[in-house]
């Protein structure tokens, strides 16, 4: 993960790109994250970056016959079409996303994470610029049982299987994993599965940047770590789930909406 980081792509972060993260929505309702649709619908912004766990799961193109399926699909590839670029760097319920989600709304993917290069006037220390962008599952090094089942579960051969996999098939054994996740997570210690502060520093340093931001821990923090800046993102529906660029590339953290329905549970 280090070594790749230093061939992300880059993308720019303009004035008024919006960064949201774990939104968790479940297509299998017929509004899966309460108004996201809606939101898209008025979003106006020359960009969207989604730092992972857009979805619940996502198993592959059959989910779009799901009830939720084609209004947010729909509801993304508008908004690419309209001149907002979308860029998505999946997460540990997502991370099957590729080429089909691409084709279909327009967004890009970033399978293993990318930096933001926010405008000139972010800072003058070499990296104020670059900002890495990872969903943040990656940071939890302690938690060495999730570190394995995350190899496996992103290895090529799963890849490749998953979408060939029929609709319902992919989608009951999708749910099932999820439970038993959510199970495992909620008995852990917290430290074992908390996200640490040396992973974050090596991997902003490996991406040259001079700030990481991230979502995954549901739980909003904006701090220095020997000389890097770390970010987390509320779940979407808390406090401050949206980082918006201001002017001179600064970060500005807001409510996404002023009405929020409740944040999804834990990673």
């Amino acid at each position: 993960m280090r070594a790749a980081a230093a061939t992300w792509p880059e993308i720019p972060l303009e004035e008024g790109t919006r960064i949201i993260a774990d939104l968790h929505l479940d297509l299998g309702r017929d509004d899966p994250g309460p108004g996201f649709a809606g939101w898209l619908e008025a979003l106006r912004a020359p960009r969207l970056v989604v730092l992972g766990d857009l979805f619940d799961f996502w198993v592959g193109p059959g989910q779009e016959r799901l009830p939720g399926g084609a209004p947010v699909l729909d509801a993304l590839a508008r908004l690419t079409a309209g001149g907002t670029a979308v860029d998505v760097v999946p997460g540990n319920r997502d991370f099957l996303l590729g080429a089909w989600f691409e084709r279909r709304t327009g967004a890009r993917v970033h399978s293993s994470g990318a930096v933001g290069l926010l405008d000139a006037g972010a800072g003058s220390r070499p990296g104020d610029r670059r900002v890495a962008l990872v969903h943040g599952d990656e940071l939890c090094t302690r938690d060495r049982g999730y570190l394995r089942l995350r190899a496996v579960l992103r290895s090529a051969p799963l890849r490749w299987a998953a979408p060939r996999l029929p609709a319902a098939a992919g989608i009951a054994v999708a749910r099932r994993i999820r439970r038993a996740s959510v199970a495992s997570v909620q008995a852990k210690p917290a430290e074992e599965k908390a996200q640490q502060v040396d992973a974050v520093v090596a991997l902003a340093r490996a991406a040259g940047a001079g700030s990481l931001l991230c979502g995954h821990a549901h739980r909003f923090r904006d701090d220095e770590v020997d000389g890097v800046r770390w970010v987390v993102l509320d779940a979407f529906g808390g406090a401050r789930d949206l980082a918006r660029v201001g002017p001179g590339g600064a970060l500005v953290f807001e409510r996404a909406r002023e009405t929020s329905a409740p944040p999804p549970p834990g990673p």
